[in-house]
Formats: structure tokens, C-alpha cells, sequence
């Protein structure tokens, strides 16, 4: 294992990827800012919007990270771990620094998403060459679902950041050898989890993929090291809700519904959660735990009774995840769809293809892998959207730019 980039990682054109890059940072926060503005009433059209908005208001308002049950509402009473909480104090912070923050919001996130091809730029000339980082960077500038998920108020845009950060930081850590790499991409991945808990157990696909690793105990040692500085990130977090609950919530309460809306009876893949409606007199005395442990129970039982209805689910969902058009009915206008299929066949084929060109840098091609992996077990579980590909789509689009580089100019394939 090398100690540091290999010679084949300098570029042949550094003033030219340096331009490349540079008009992509620009017509990605141009894209995401005037879209963000020009649709700024819609920013909080999404039911998860005005959630975090509530919450994001009870913060400001100096009543804690919690909402309380309004009428029309079902659920418990309070519930203090309904999401976790980075992106509602975002929120709160802009609140009090500029009032009426839709506009404030959609700027600010589109300047996540200039950060995001940064990012991806770094992480193809890391894994593969600076080319491959150019042609990464302009197709993050203009992918569709990243230009449409920095103008709502959704995590998607900082999951799309954080999540090719942590990468980043993982497969430098792997090529170069270092620890303080390791630390980065764990404090990378803490970050990504105070505004995505899906995320929290990607920790456990790396391990697998360490066990297998050449030089294991020296991985071991970096997955040790990234899971001990995601730990004590999480303190604080993991403290506050032991004193709230009484009872240990590593992440949200929200666990045990959102898993019950994946496999309860006449589930079909996609979201529905007038469940919750239908079950709110039952449910309406319980707290959060108890109202999260009881939906997980449910879970349990349904998919214990009808493992082949499951199954079944389980393809369903997959189906939307990778769907190359959207799955919402409010999204099937032609200019959606075509511009869905239109970036997700090439990224697809292109992350195919990037697989095989990898093979001899295979800890940057499993280190690319593992979200895709990951986001793909959870939500064969869980409901499937396009929605939730959003995240991953960087490393994919990392691999697509490292087989266009590797038919353009042959770019080295040289072992890790």
C-alpha cells in the first residue's frame, strides 16, 4: 500500500481541471440559488419540512429541541428525538439571524452544493485521477436530484455533502496510511449522522469490508479509531436523550413508525402514513419510547408472520430506490422524468463500467461501494424513494468520471 499519491495521480492539465472545476462550483451554486429563490414558497412544501421547521422555531423561541401535539397532529404528546437535531438548529440559526430564512436557507445550501463538487472533484483525483475528478465535479454540478434537493428544506443537499466528505477522508486514510485521516472520517461521518440517523450504522459495512482487507489489522486500527471520534460526537447527543427518556436513543424515536410504514399490512413500497391516523386512539397514551418500541413490536411481528410478503417488499422497494424516473405523482411531468433518466442512465453505466476499471484499486472501489451498499440494504427494509439515492449519487458519479477518464486518455489503473 502506497504511503501517498502515486505519480499517475498528477495531472496532465492542472491549470485546466482547475478551470473545469472552478466553472462547475459556479453553475452549481447558480443552478441551486436561482431555482432555490424562484421557488422559495415551495422550500417547506414537504410534510418533513415543516417538521423541522417547527422544530426549528420551538429553538428559537427558546423552548427546546422538542414539539408539542397540536391539534390535527397524532403521535406523543412531546416528542424531543424526532429528528436528529443539526439540521433543526441550522434552521433555528437562520431564523434568528434573518427572520424569514426560506431565502437564507436556499442560498446557504447552495453554496453546500458548490462545497459537494469540491468535494467529489477531490475524491475522483483521490480514488483515480484529476480528470476523473473534473468530469465527477461538472456532473455533480448539474445532477438533477442535487440541483432539486439544495431549494427544499430537506437534508438531502448536506447528506450529499457530508457523505462524500467522509469517503473522502476514508480513502485517505486507506492510501495514504493515516490515522489523523481515519479521526477525520469519523468526525466526517459524526456530522453526517446529527442530520441523516440512517447513516449511523454505515460504521458496521466498513468493518466487514476491513475484516477482508489486506493488512487487517491496520484497518481494524483506523475503523477503530473513525467509530471512537464518531462516539464521543455522539455524546452529547446520546447524554441529553438518557436524561430526556431516561432509556439509551442513539438516534431518533422515529425508528419503530418508519420501519412499521415498510412492512405493515398493505405496504406497497412507498410511503403512506395514514397508519399512524388509524392507530392514533391506541397509541395516544404512550411516550416516545414507548410509542417507538411498540410500532417497532409491530414491525417485528409483521415481518416474522409473512417473511415471503417481505421478500416481495423488499423488490418493490428496490425498484423505487433505483428507479430512473420519479416516483411521486407530482413529479411526472415529461421535463422531470427526462431529466431524471437522462443523468441517472449514464451514472449508472458509467458507475458500472468505473467498477471494472477499479479492480486494481480496490480499496478506493470498496470505499466508493459502500454507500451505495449500505443505502441499498436499509431501504430494501425500509420505504424506497429516489429521494434516499440522493446521498450516494457523488461515489457513483465518482465511478462513472473514472471510466470516461479511463476512455479518454487510459488513465493509470494502477494497484493500490
Amino acid at each position: 500500500m502506497a504511503g501517498g499519491p502515486r505519480s499517475g495521480y498528477k495531472a496532465k492539465h492542472p491549470r485546466a481541471c482547475a478551470v473545469v472545476v472552478t466553472v462547475a462550483m459556479i453553475a452549481a451554486f447558480g443552478l441551486r440559488a436561482g431555482l432555490g429563490i424562484a421557488w422559495r414558497d415551495r422550500a417547506y412544501r414537504f410534510g418533513d419540512s415543516q417538521t423541522y421547521r417547527r422544530l426549528a422555531d420551538n429553538v428559537a423561541a427558546g423552548r427546546g429541541l422538542m414539539i408539542e401535539r397540536a391539534p390535527g397532529d397524532v403521535g406523543p404528546a412531546v416528542r424531543r428525538a424526532d429528528r436528529m437535531p443539526g439540521y433543526p438548529l441550522l434552521l433555528a440559526a437562520l431564523a434568528r439571524l434573518f427572520g424569514d430564512h426560506a431565502v437564507s436557507l436556499v442560498l446557504l445550501q447552495a453554496l453546500v452544493g458548490a462545497g459537494a463538487v469540491w468535494l467529489v472533484f477531490l475524491l475522483g483525483r483521490e480514488a483515480f485521477s484529476p480528470m476523473a475528478g473534473a468530469v465527477a465535479a461538472v456532473a455533480m454540478a448539474v445532477a438533477p436530484w442535487q440541483v432539486f434537493f439544495a431549494t427544499v428544506a430537506l437534508t438531502e443537499c448536506w447528506s450529499a455533502a457530508l457523505l462524500p466528505a467522509t469517503v473522502l477522508c476514508a480513502v485517505r486514510a486507506v492510501r495514504r496510511d493515516s490515522l489523523a485521516w481515519a479521526a477525520a472520517s469519523g468526525a466526517a461521518c459524526a456530522a453526517l449522522v446529527y442530520v441523516h440517523p440512517g447513516f449511523l450504522g454505515l460504521p458496521a459495512l466498513v468493518l466487514v469490508a476491513a475484516l477482508a482487507a489486506p493488512g487487517r489489522r491496520r484497518r481494524l486500527l483506523q475503523w477503530a479509531l473513525a467509530v471512537a471520534v464518531i462516539a464521543v460526537a455522539m455524546l452529547p447527543w446520546w447524554i441529553r436523550n438518557a436524561r430526556a427518556f431516561g432509556t439509551f436513543v442513539p438516534a431518533t424515536t422515529r425508528l419503530g413508525v418508519t420501519l412499521y410504514d415498510g412492512v405493515r399490512p398493505g405496504a406497497t413500497g412507498g410511503t403512506d402514513m395514514q397508519f399512524e391516523r388509524d392507530l392514533a386512539h391506541a397509541m395516544r397514551r404512550l411516550d416516545e419510547p414507548a410509542y417507538d418500541a411498540a410500532y417497532r413490536r409491530m414491525s417485528w411481528a409483521a415481518m416474522r408472520a409473512e417473511p415471503g410478503r417481505m421478500v416481495r417488499l423488499a423488490a418493490a422497494k428496490l425498484g423505487r430506490l433505483w428507479s430512473p424516473v420519479p416516483n411521486a405523482p407530482e413529479a411526472q411531468a415529461p421535463l422531470y422524468r427526462w431529466a431524471s433518466v437522462l443523468a441517472f442512465v449514464p451514472m449508472v453505466g458509467g458507475a458500472l463500467l468505473g467498477v471494472v476499471v477499479l479492480l486494481r484499486r480496490p480499496a478506493a472501489l470498496v470505499l466508493l461501494l459502500v454507500p451505495a451498499v449500505w443505502v441499498t440494504m436499509v431501504h430494501s427494509v425500509l420505504v424506497g424513494s429516489v429521494r434516499y439515492r440522493v446521498p450516494m449519487e457523488p461515489m457513483l458519479l465518482v465511478l462513472a468520471a473514472a471510466a470516461v477518464a479511463w476512455v479518454a486518455q487510459g488513465e493509470s489503473t494502477a494497484d493500490d
